[in-house]
């Protein structure tokens, strides 16, 4: 039995799924539906939504392998219809998470899958106060994947992740450059120069990178110092300058007087819009955003109980997004972790306390094992790197640790990420700039 294409290119495939607030209304392209209709296999009787429906639920370990199949199976996992469920239907028990390391000129980007099911499980709960670092002897990792770059680097930094494409800032003199690319899909572009007059321009060391879904672009923005000489006295001084950059045009644009980052943010992309901690002393001024669609910068009001007094006791403080809302993460007095969470985006009023966690009530747990935060799941869980540079959890409803995995080397930059199969090609544009291919290896799988 043949599938029959034509009668089937007809209907509409409404499709349910959602993630955040973009809904699935697509259908399979139509040269998709003739390359499967002409297929034997019993498995293509199937119409072809739900062919795409059936390999969006795989494992991605799974998916690699059907890829493999043949040519057929490979134009199926490459149709946008296909890409877009898959992202949509990411699955809640899984979290991939990226990290890079800079090796002989070389950079190497790998990715660890993790299934919330199978993590080992160490505890460090206020009953019984202890903390226990070993870990089961099986490693729980569905997959990992590197990556290699095909150009020799001196350093690169990793400045953001967004619907499945990293942007990274390769530090190559004597001219750095930006590049986007989907380790997957084997596939990176470098963005254009950006044109500065040294000395009197110097990087900032942030950056940011996000998509606006209103303008259906991915853009990047770069923070620069710019030294200027009093006329007079010959005195320097320094202000901050923005350079924004949208995917697929060859020019950057610049933004004057543009609000001083502290650090990075963990997770700093919420509906189109990017936020930051600034180094300001004010606390109205503490939280900057740039909106991606007006490519304007404001502040974002901090908790009520931010007072000058308050702010001048907290030893860190970073930013992120939880359950689809602004959080705001910070340690006060060197004593206690908390997080806010901002209920109604831009009203004061709807910050409210999601977690504290007393530090000193936990035996062996330091305060610097909560300062690089990773990710909150959907359930409202923590993951962190630890001190100890282990893979932490932390529940807030059961109050409780887990020790997930080491992961090595001392400071290795560990950031989550969401895989996806979206070519640079249609995330970019017709004006999409040349697409250089990356060297796949070390593909492992764990059963």
């Amino acid at each position: 039995m043949e599938l029959d294409g034509s009668r089937r290119r007809s209907k509409r495939i409404m499709n349910s799924e959602r993630r955040g607030n973009n809904w699935i209304d697509e259908q399979p392209c139509d040269c998709t539906v003739a390359v499967i209709s002409r297929l034997s296999f019993p498995i293509c009787e199937l119409p072809v939504h739900i062919l795409c429906d059936i390999f969006s639920r795989l494992p991605l370990e799974s998916i690699f392998r059907c890829r493999c199949v043949c040519k057929t199976f490979l134009d199926l996992l490459k149709d946008p219809y296909f890409i877009e469920l898959h992202r949509a239907r990411s699955s809640t028990s899984t979290t991939y998470l990226f990290f890079h390391e800079n090796l002989q000129n070389r950079a190497i980007l790998r990715f660890l899958t993790f299934n919330h099911d199978e993590v080992g499980i160490s505890l460090c709960t206020s009953d019984d106060q202890s903390f226990n670092h070993d870990l089961y002897s099986r490693q729980h990792i569905a997959c990992q994947i590197s990556a290699q770059f095909g150009f020799h680097i001196q350093r690169l930094d990793f400045v953001g992740s967004c619907n499945g494409l990293l942007c990274l800032y390769i530090a190559s003199p004597p001219k750095p450059f930006y590049a986007i690319c989907n380790p997957i899909c084997c596939e990176m572009i470098t963005l254009p120069s950006l044109v500065v007059s040294a000395p009197l321009y110097t990087y900032a060391n942030h950056s940011g990178f996000g998509y606006c879904q209103k303008t259906k672009k991915y853009k990047v923005i770069s923070f620069m110092y710019l030294t200027s000489l009093d006329p007079v006295t010959s005195a320097e001084s320094k202000r901050m300058v923005a350079n924004i950059h949208t995917l697929g045009v060859d020019s950057w644009r610049r933004i004057e007087n543009a609000p001083r980052p502290k650090h990075k943010s963990f997770d700093p992309l919420l509906n189109g819009v990017l936020h930051w901690i600034t180094d300001s002393y004010k606390p109205c001024e503490l939280v900057s955003s740039f909106d991606l669609a007006t490519e304007t910068f404001k502040f974002v009001p901090p908790p009520a109980h931010f007072s000058l007094q308050y702010v001048n006791k907290i030893s860190w403080i970073n930013i992120g997004v939880l359950k689809d809302c602004l959080c705001i993460c910070y340690i006060y007095e060197d004593a206690d972790f908390e997080v806010w969470l901002m209920g109604e985006y831009g009203v004061k009023e709807s910050w409210t306390r999601h977690v504290s966690i007393d530090t000193k009530f936990y035996i062996k747990l330091q305060v610097e094992d909560l300062q690089r935060p990773i990710k909150f799941l959907n359930n409202g869980d923590l993951w962190f790197i630890s001190s100890s540079e282990s893979l932490v959890s932390f529940s807030p409803t059961k109050k409780t640790f887990r020790e997930l995995r080491a992961m090595g080397r001392p400071k290795m930059e560990v950031t989550a990420h969401d895989l996806s199969f979206i070519s640079l090609q249609d995330a970019v544009g017709a004006k999409c700039p040349q697409v250089m291919a990356m060297k796949l290896q070390n593909v492992l799988f764990f059963c």
